[in-house]
């Protein structure tokens, strides 16, 4: 026997239905046609765990909306006061044991949290899919994307969102569907909206999209009650945050603060796009737990951009990851045309963009033309000779030494990938030339 059913024992009861998560429960009693749903739970440092509960009811005497308000669980004096507004409005109700089973549910789930399970270690993770949108997004994962104003973040959002909605895998991003949520702090529905059929257009989609959207105009956890309902009741797999400053709606280089955001994410187990600014420096601006906290962080940058030119090429740049390898720099030209805008795959290696790339990947990007000395890759790249030969000593499985066999020269070095795949085109010839029938005279 529990103690929930220790606390019910010797008391009236009526049969119930009880249903919910993460500080969001609703309860029925079919019998008496009495619902209730309670939210916005907290513990105090005293151990008291108070909440908000919304009852209604079916009943001919009393149908509709019979109360709200906030009230502590722990407190049989708080429950009473609960119980007698109640039964003010309808007296045929037994209310105390309507409360005391509400009370017992509610903080057995709330105190339990997640249940213990046991990991075999057996999984087949080959076979199961890590992405919701590769390489960018994670199942059940939170992914940050960060960059100076107007950098196109909000445009990649949005991308993102439609691609997901659609169900459709194009410019190098392989999509599962999903239904999207989209939380907007920056703008409003008509901008989104307009964004939105621009964006289907320039891929051609037909019909109408299916995206949530909901402006907001608190801090994320002050309304996590109504997008926790959103996402349960609409089944939303991908939530786009736009953007994270305004979602925590407090200073930024507060830790706690951050905390709770990423917290308010977690109990929605579901998987997020977040969007997120750079501060003076050009670094992820506020509070290091937002780098700590995403499994996957990207920085975006864009091309220099004239006036009235309507193309503009950004480049993600991997930062951080925790169960993938890093990823590829990506590039991403947008063309915005008189009624749409389209979006191709650009290589930010051949773009202005290319001095954004790790110092490493810009070296394997310069090999890639020829082999090349420390000190000319240095002078190149414009950074000091010691630096390029950590970095070449460091990623060997990157590059190839060439010495110089008389030793009149300095090492240059090759990018090894490049090396094989000329090694391999001379070898195809000279098969093909030993296999070539011989002409004699």
């Amino acid at each position: 026997m529990t103690i929930e059913d220790d606390l019910l024992q010797g008391s009236a009861s009526y049969d119930y239905k009880f249903s919910g998560s993460a500080g969001l429960y609703t309860m029925e009693w079919p019998s008496q046609s009495v619902h209730a749903r309670i939210s916005r739970l907290n513990t105090n440092r005293n151990h008291e765990v108070k909440g908000e509960v919304v009852f209604t009811s079916s009943r001919p005497t009393s149908a509709g909306h019979l109360r709200q308000g906030q009230f502590s669980l722990t407190s049989p004096t708080s429950r009473r006061s609960i119980a007698k507004s109640l039964e003010e409005r309808d007296a045929t109700v037994d209310w105390d044991t309507v409360m005391e089973q509400l009370c017992v549910e509610v903080l057995g789930e709330y105190r339990r949290g997640s249940p213990v399970v046991e990991i075999a270690g057996d999984d087949d993770v080959e076979a199961r899919n890590q992405w919701l949108v590769e390489p960018l997004i994670e199942y059940r994962h939170p992914t940050v994307v960060y960059g100076p104003g107007a950098s196109g973040k909000s445009w990649l959002a949005q991308y993102v969102a439609v691609l997901a909605d659609a169900g459709v895998s194009t410019t190098g991003l392989s999509v599962e569907p999903s239904r999207c949520l989209y939380l907007d702090w920056e703008t409003d529905e008509n901008e989104i909206s307009a964004r939105v059929t621009l964006l289907r257009r320039g891929l051609g989609l037909q019909g109408k999209s299916h995206i949530l959207y909901k402006r907001m105009e608190q801090a994320m956890v002050h309304d996590l009650e109504e997008i926790h309902s959103l996402v349960v009741e609409r089944e939303v797999t991908l939530l786009v945050i736009d953007s994270i400053g305004s979602a925590c709606m407090g200073e930024p280089e507060n830790a706690q603060v951050v905390l709770d955001l990423f917290g308010a994410l977690r109990t929605l187990r579901t998987t997020s796009l977040s969007i997120d600014h750079t501060n003076k420096g050009g670094e992820l601006f506020g509070s290091a737990y937002k780098f700590n906290q995403a499994r996957q962080l990207f920085e975006i940058k864009k091309n220099a951009q004239g006036p009235g030119e309507n193309q503009m090429l950004i480049g993600l740049f991997h930062r951080k990851h925790n169960n993938s390898p890093m990823i590829r720099d990506m590039g991403f030209e947008l063309t915005f045309g008189p009624g749409d805008v389209t979006i191709k795959r650009q290589d930010v290696r051949e773009s202005g963009l290319e001095e954004h790339m790790r110092i490493v990947d810009r070296i394997e990007n310069l090999l890639r033309r020829g082999a090349m000395t420390a000190f000319d890759i240095a002078e190149t790249l414009e950074k000091t000779e010691s630096h390029v030969r950590n970095q070449l000593s460091t990623h060997r499985e990157k590059f190839v030494r060439i010495d110089d066999p008389a030793n009149r020269e300095p090492s240059r070095y090759a990018n090894r990938l490049a090396e094989q795949e000329k090694i391999a085109v001379a070898g195809a010839m000279l098969k093909e030339e030993e296999e070539r029938p011989q002409e004699w005279l």
